[in-house]
């Protein structure tokens, strides 16, 4: 440690001081320390290895000047509540996986609603110049706040699908010998179509990594997610049994815990960071709010 930094922080500590990054002097920083990264190594049986940079819930506040009165409301609201530099966090990690990754992953809830201005920023961060990109759609995606109308599930699927750079209901991109399947899950389940289109998918004979916005939750996620959400929540009762998925999903969740090609499994919503065994071969990753800053770089080997 140089001599600058240890007396800068000999002299915060000894008044009991905590001091914003900003504070330190510019060679005590690095180019990414606003970044929260957590690691993990996935064994999925690559050609030859790469690493991913998982983030998902950027919840992107933006709006026009002329979009309407309400639109401006939640402007104005969701951006106190998420802190105002979310665009910020997601050109940081956009930078971040150009240089140290080979692939940037988001899994929903890119945008807070769908709006004007969102999709404007969207299409100026996932530019021609991010890299290669590939996700899911999450359920703030489905949100359309609109004076006196209320659009539809289709309508706001059909304006996000025009601006984000990958497909949204379903997707597959292989990546050095690996099938990322990405499934839109945002109502908490899964269609027909997605189960049968992942099962075409797994003919390939290919290592799997499935993308997607709402977890399959257990109950160690579920108490995960409910002490981060809920006040005084120490859990002295029995565990919570999981929930969400309804009968195709539930069918869906029994077939994958048995299919030996699925190796991983990256989702978000719930602004934790925590990971769990799913399967023999697969185990399911939660990723933090990227609003915060937040992500998880994972290599593939």
């Amino acid at each position: 440690m140089n001599r600058s930094r240890r007396d800068f922080l000999k002299s915060a500590l000894a008044v009991g001081g905590v001091v914003a990054t900003s504070r330190l002097p510019l060679h005590a920083r690095g180019n990414f320390e606003q970044l929260s990264l957590a690691y993990a190594h996935v064994n999925a049986g690559a050609a030859r290895p790469f690493s991913v940079l998982h983030i998902s819930d950027t919840h992107l506040t933006f709006a026009n000047p002329d979009e309407d009165e309400v639109v401006q409301g939640y402007r104005r609201r969701r951006t106190e509540l998420f802190g105002g530099r979310q665009f910020e966090a997601l050109k940081d990690s956009i930078r971040w996986a150009k240089i140290n990754a080979d692939y940037l992953i988001h899994t929903g809830d890119l945008v807070d609603w769908v709006s004007e201005g969102n999709m404007i920023a969207v299409q100026e961060a996932f530019g021609p110049d991010a890299g290669n990109l590939f996700g899911s759609i999450g359920n703030h995606e489905y949100f359309w706040p609109l004076k006196g109308k209320k659009p539809g599930h289709a309508e706001c699927f059909e304006k996000c699908a025009k601006s984000f750079p990958y497909d949204l209901h379903f997707g597959s991109q292989v990546v050095n010998g690996v099938n990322f399947v990405s499934i839109d899950d945002a109502h908490g389940d899964v269609a027909q179509d997605q189960v049968e289109a992942f099962a075409q998918e797994v003919k390939k004979g290919l290592p799997i990594i499935l993308l997607m916005h709402v977890p399959f939750y257990t109950p160690r996620i579920i108490e995960a997610t409910r002490k981060y959400w809920t006040w005084n929540s120490k859990f002295r009762d029995e565990p919570p049994k999981p929930i969400r998925f309804g009968k195709t999903g539930q069918e869906f969740i029994k077939y994958l815990k048995s299919e030996r090609l699925l190796k991983g499994i990256l989702a978000g919503h719930e602004h934790i960071t925590i990971e769990e065994r799913f399967s023999p071969t697969a185990v399911q990753y939660l990723v933090a709010g990227n609003f915060a800053f937040a992500g998880r770089e994972v290599l593939i080997t």
